[in-house]
């Protein structure tokens, strides 16, 4: 990847190494600098701790996801031969077992009153950041679908910094997921999988849409589909998600009830990107499954339409600061930080 500079109209190589960008010195430099701009970097992510440990671990940044509603363990490498399966495993299961004691660290630090239930669990993700990654380390995170990310950061002249995601396909969608070391168990884990049928049908939640509006879910499920091809549909146990291929952001969330769908749009009000209206309401004060400060109800097929616009300019925003100059597999994002 070679990264360019406009000056006064004149493109000018930034200076790095063969590979694309300069190397970091200490894995503490990476940590310090994320940390301090993590929401720049890695959207929709706030900053909770450093160092903290439990158990026997200790984890390089804790970061809460309030797009997701979940937590996210991020961990930082400056060598290429580091293991990454059996740190990401263990940290997943750590998260699971100890729910309540990272829920009680993000009311300390932050002054909330989050509760166990309003975490959404089966998004937590252990991401790691490095100057580089080999193909061992890319292979291995990819171990049956643990959710794992890797981003490489380089830095280049005049405080230029790039964050690359690296994007990999899972080599299995099985939900059960063993780490065996000889013939000892040491670790299981299991990502849950939800069922759409299962959904609708009221399995995991006590309101289930009647026959029309189960009609009105796949027609406004395919039209997003129809109209977003950068987007792709995921169940979860509340509602389902439009999610970006390109960085996993939520795009928006719908929630079945028996007589509408509600469709939230996930942004925040100090975005600017959406505000209330007849149609949109301000639910950033109401308690509610989807994500996003916004929603509007879906009982016709007019809704629909009238929705459509409104998802764009989340789709668009989300693509946006996702986006940069993709390259050789990688989504790419430029930031000078400090």
């Amino acid at each position: 990847m070679i990264i360019f500079q406009n000056r006064n109209g004149k493109l000018v190589e930034l200076k790095g190494t063969k590979e694309g960008g300069k190397y970091f010195d200490y894995e503490k430099t990476i940590q310090n600098l994320v940390e301090r701009n993590l929401g720049e970097l890695l959207a929709g992510l706030e900053f909770i701790k450093s160092e903290y440990q439990i158990d026997d671990l200790r984890i390089d940044s804790v970061a809460y996801d309030t797009e997701k509603k979940s937590f996210a363990i991020i961990e930082y490498k400056n060598v290429a031969n580091a293991g990454l399966v059996d740190q990401g495993v263990a940290y997943y299961d750590l998260l699971q077992k100890h729910r309540a004691d990272f829920v009680l660290l993000y009311n300390e630090v932050k002054g909330k009153s989050l509760k166990l239930t309003d975490v959404e669990w089966d998004e937590i993700r252990i991401v790691f950041i490095s100057p580089f990654f080999n193909k061992f380390q890319i292979r291995a995170s990819n171990f049956q679908g643990l959710p794992i990310e890797l981003y490489e950061i380089r830095k280049y002249d005049d405080g230029i910094i790039t964050l690359n995601k690296i994007e990999t396909k899972p080599e299995s969608s099985s939900p059960q997921h063993t780490h065996k070391t000889g013939t000892k168990e040491r670790i299981r884990v299991v990502l849950a999988e939800y069922s759409e049928d299962d959904y609708l049908a009221g399995k995991y939640q006590t309101q289930m849409p009647n026959p029309q509006i189960k009609d009105l879910w796949f027609k406004l499920k395919n039209k997003i589909i129809d109209n977003f091809e950068k987007g792709e549909f995921k169940q979860k146990k509340k509602y389902a998600g439009f999610y970006s291929k390109e960085d996993g952001s939520l795009i928006c969330t719908l929630e079945a009830a028996r007589l509408k769908i509600k469709l939230c749009y996930t942004t925040r009000k100090n975005k600017g990107i959406l505000s209330a209206s007849k149609f949109v309401r301000d639910v950033s004060n109401i308690g509610h499954w989807g994500v996003g400060d916004f929603q509007s109800e879906i009982k016709k097929d007019e809704d629909i339409d009238n929705a459509l616009p409104l998802i764009q300019k989340v789709y668009e925003e989300k693509i946006r600061s996702g986006g940069g100059f993709p390259s050789s597999g990688f989504t790419s994002t430029g930031y000078t930080v400090s």
